[in-house]
């Protein structure tokens, strides 16, 4: 099946795209569709799938938070942690297992990065939001997912610096409160670093507030720097799409870094004088001696290298190790590419790289890999031998087969 039929046999793709062209870039307003996801059930099950593949592979890594009302549970998050989804079973009925309390709840960051064909599912929708040249998303998504059965948001009423897009998956419903106007008192408000500022005094507010409820497919999109709540009405999940705004200065700051001539110096001491770091500063920002590239340059080098490495993951998170196939595909199975534009070429510090899902893979020099790039926009499948046949000229037969491999071993190609 190609990547387009496998998303429009989920998502009513019409009004995913009229929303796109009416919100984007900004998401200014908040919009509900109803039924936009027309099979909760098998985005329910990728998330599944993510949560089985980080639980039993790499659960250290799984960016994953338990609640109780009002409280973030240290212990709790541990427990799930420490307790592996079992084969078949959900997130909803884990979340029953492992918890001791139908209130209490869970928030996993990054879960498309556990699984290939979920990280699939969703830039597709982002190619949709995504204009190159026209607006991009340079500082990135979060993709997450959220798993209840009763009770408020345990943070209560909430605001977020950044627009939320809610994917409702069921199953059951869920209620959700949106205030298009602040009507809270500054002295019922509790600052928060997560969450911007919150109240706990939820049922007094809730007839000024709009409100929806939130079916199995539904979807709604909250505005930044909106207040709102959820209640849940039962065991449910929901995937959630964070899409950050441009964070100019520590994306400046990074390339500033990444720009500056590397290995000059000893590395600085674990308690170093203020004095000594502006030194540092001036040593690694000058120019070179020898340099043909002034700072500025370099800059908004690193700055095009670091979004470009974005457009090869999606907008996304690049998948993390434990998603990625162990093993070469098997002698003439058919392959697809996972996304256009999951590969390409550039010039870095090092030398030249292909960048694949956001991992830099070192080639030889004067190779042109344009068709390659052009070729990810292709549905037509193809073999891993024909994949090595389509490399570019330059490279022996021994150069094309482990080239390929590592495409597939890094998920840019997968099966259909």
């Amino acid at each position: 099946m190609s990547s387009q039929t496998s998303r429009t046999t989920t998502i009513d793709i019409q009004k995913w795209k009229a929303f796109a062209a009416a919100q984007a870039p900004d998401f200014t307003g908040t919009s509900f569709l109803s039924a936009l996801v027309t099979d909760p059930g098998h985005v329910s099950r990728l998330i599944d799938d993510s949560l089985r593949t980080a639980t039993h592979s790499a659960p250290g890594d799984l960016r994953l938070r338990a609640f109780r009302p009002g409280a973030f549970d240290y212990m709790l998050t541990k427990r799930f942690i420490d307790s592996p989804l079992a084969p078949g079973e959900s997130a909803v009925a884990w979340r029953a297992r492992t918890a001791d309390s139908r209130e209490a709840c869970l928030a996993v960051n990054d879960i498309s990065s556990w699984s290939l064909p979920l990280a699939e599912w969703v830039a597709a929708l982002v190619r949709e939001i995504v204009s190159e040249g026209i607006h991009e998303l340079p500082s990135g998504t979060d993709v997450y997912t959220f798993v209840a059965d009763s009770g408020w948001t345990p943070f209560g009423i909430h605001k977020d610096s950044e627009p939320s897009l809610i994917f409702h998956l069921g199953p059951a419903p869920k209620e959700v409160w949106v205030w298009q106007e602040n009507p809270f008192d500054a002295s019922g408000i509790t600052p928060s670093p997560s969450f911007g500022h919150i109240t706990f005094d939820i049922e007094p507010h809730l007839a000024s507030a709009e409100h929806h409820l939130l079916q199995p497919g539904d979807f709604l999109c909250i505005p930044k720097d909106t207040y709102h709540v959820f209640r849940n009405l039962g065991p449910s999940a929901f995937l959630g799409l964070t899409l950050y705004p441009v964070k100019s200065r520590p994306l400046i700051t990074e390339a500033l870094w990444r720009s500056a001539p590397a290995g000059d110096g000893p590395a600085p001491a674990a308690y170093p004088t203020g004095q000594e770091i502006a030194d540092r500063a001036h040593a690694l920002f000058e120019q070179p001696a020898g340099s043909d590239a002034p700072l500025a340059d370099r800059v908004r080098d690193e700055l095009t290298l670091g979004q470009l490495r974005l457009r090869t993951t999606g907008y996304l998170s690049r998948p993390h190790s434990a998603a990625l196939p162990g093993e070469d595909p098997a002698d003439g199975a058919p392959l697809r590419w996972a996304h256009p534009g999951v590969v390409a070429a550039t010039r870095t510090g090092s030398g030249p790289a292909l960048l694949v899902r956001g991992r830099s893979l070192p080639v030889p020099d004067g190779l042109d890999f344009t068709a390659v790039e052009r070729a990810t926009h292709s549905e037509r499948p193809f073999t891993l031998a024909e994949l090595g046949e389509a490399l570019p000229d330059g490279l022996d037969d021994a150069s094309r087969t482990t080239l390929a491999r590592k495409l597939h071993a890094l998920g840019a190609v997968t099966a259909p």
